[in-house]
C-alpha cells in the first residue's frame, strides 16, 4: 500500500503576508503573543536550542562590513497545538530578510511557507516589547527614550501606541542621520508622535518613562544612574552571547526584573551581564509568569516596582503564534495554486 502523498505546502509573498497582517488588529497580535508567553511559562511549549550565525563565536557573513549582520534559526511548538514552525530571521546593516515554515503536528507535513522577509519576526519582537509596557509602563510617561533607530524602533513605536497614552519621544543613534530620519519620519505623522532627536543618550533617557534599547551593541550604552523613577526599560536588542545595551547595575538595582525566557536570557540577553556582576537568575520573573498573574507582585499586596527591566531575547513561541495568526488571516482569502 502506498502511503497518502500529502499536498505541497501553500507558498505566500512577502506581499501577501503583509496584507494579511495589517488586517489583523493590534489588540489581537498581543493577545495572542500574551497567550503564547503564558503557555511558554507554564511548561507546555518545547522550544529547541536557538541557532545563531553570524555572530561571535562564529565569524562574520562575508558582506558584513558594519559587524551587526546575523541569522538566527528559531523552531517551536505548543504541546497540544495544531502546528510547529521553524523560523529564520536574519539581517544587519540596516537590511532584515527570513521566511517561516509551519508544519501540522498531525501529518507532519509542511502546511505552508511564508516569505515575510522578516516582518513577522519585527511584529512578534515588538509585541512583546508592549506586552511589558501594558504591564509595568507608568500610566503617563513623560516621553519614550529610543535609543537605537532602525527597522525594529519603529515597529515598537507601533505597538506601543497601542498602550500608552505617551506621544512624546526621544531618538538618540550612534548614526545621527538614522535619528534624523526617524524624528522626521514620526513627527506629526497619522499617530501623533511628537518626536526630537536627543543629543545624547543620556539626554533621551534622562525623565523617561519608558526607554526602548533596540541596537546591536555589544558594550552598554544606558547608565544606570539615567533611569529615574518610575520607569520601565524595554532592552530588545541584546540576543546573542556577548550583546549588552544596558550596565549590568540597572538590573541589579531594578525593583523588578522581567525575563521573556529566563534560560535564553541567562546566555544572550542582558540577564548574562548581570549574573556575572553577582545578580541571581531566579529573582527574575517570566513575562508569562507575570501576565498569568496580571501583574507583578507575589502575594495579595504587592508593592508597584518603579524600576523595571524585561529583557528580550526572542523566544520561538513568539514565531509559532505570530504565524497561526498570519495563516488564519491568509485562509479567509480566495485560494491560489502554490507555486512549489
Amino acid at each position: 500500500v502506498e502511503a497518502a502523498v500529502s499536498p505541497p505546502p501553500r507558498v505566500y509573498s512577502e506581499r501577501e503576508v503583509a496584507a494579511a497582517m495589517g488586517r489583523v488588529a493590534v489588540r489581537a497580535i498581543l493577545d495572542a503573543l500574551a497567550a503564547g508567553f503564558t503557555s511558554y511559562s507554564q511548561g507546555r511549549v518545547s522550544v529547541p536550542p536557538i541557532q545563531t550565525l553570524g555572530q561571535p563565536p562564529l565569524g562574520r557573513f562575508s558582506g558584513d562590513s558594519k559587524g551587526d549582520g546575523q541569522a538566527c534559526i528559531k523552531s517551536a511548538y505548543e504541546e497540544g497545538g495544531e502546528v510547529f514552525v521553524a523560523k529564520v530571521a536574519s539581517g544587519g546593516g540596516g537590511n532584515n530578510s527570513g521566511l517561516v515554515l509551519v508544519f501540522s503536528q498531525r501529518t507532519f507535513a509542511p502546511l505552508a511557507v511564508l516569505l515575510d522577509g522578516g516582518l513577522l519576526t519585527e511584529l512578534r519582537t515588538a509585541a512583546a516589547g508592549a506586552l511589558a509596557a501594558s504591564l509595568f509602563a507608568p500610566a503617563e510617561p513623560h516621553h519614550i527614550a529610543v535609543i537605537g533607530c532602525g527597522v525594529q524602533a519603529r515597529y515598537q513605536l507601533g505597538m506601543l501606541a497601542a498602550v500608552t497614552p505617551c506621544r512624546a519621544v526621544r531618538l538618540w543613534s550612534r548614526r545621527p542621520e538614522q535619528a534624523r530620519a526617524l524624528a522626521a519620519e514620526l513627527d506629526g505623522g497619522p499617530a501623533g508622535w511628537a518626536a526630537e532627536v536627543a543629543p545624547s543618550a543620556e539626554a533621551a533617557c534622562r525623565g523617561a518613562g519608558i526607554v526602548l534599547t533596540v541596537t546591536p551593541a555589544r558594550s552598554a550604552i544606558v547608565r544606570t544612574a539615567w533611569l529615574r523613577r518610575p520607569v520601565v526599560v524595554l532592552a530588545i536588542g541584546a540576543d546573542s552571547a556577548g550583546k549588552q545595551e544596558l550596565e549590568a547595575g540597572a538590573l541589579i538595582e531594578a525593583d523588578l526584573v522581567v525575563v521573556d525566557s529566563r534560560a535564553q536570557c541567562v546566555d544572550k540577553g542582558e540577564l548574562q551581564h548581570a549574573v556575572a556582576a553577582g545578580f541571581d537568575p531566579e529573582e527574575a520573573r517570566e513575562l508569562g509568569e507575570c501576565i498569568a498573574e496580571g501583574g507583578w507582585g507575589r502575594g495579595s499586596n504587592p508593592s508597584r516596582p518603579e524600576l523595571v527591566v524585561f529583557d528580550s531575547t526572542g523566544v520561538a513561541i513568539q514565531d509559532v503564534k505570530i504565524a497561526e495568526l498570519c495563516l488564519a488571516e491568509l485562509s479567509r482569502q480566495p485560494a491560489v495554486p502554490s507555486k512549489l
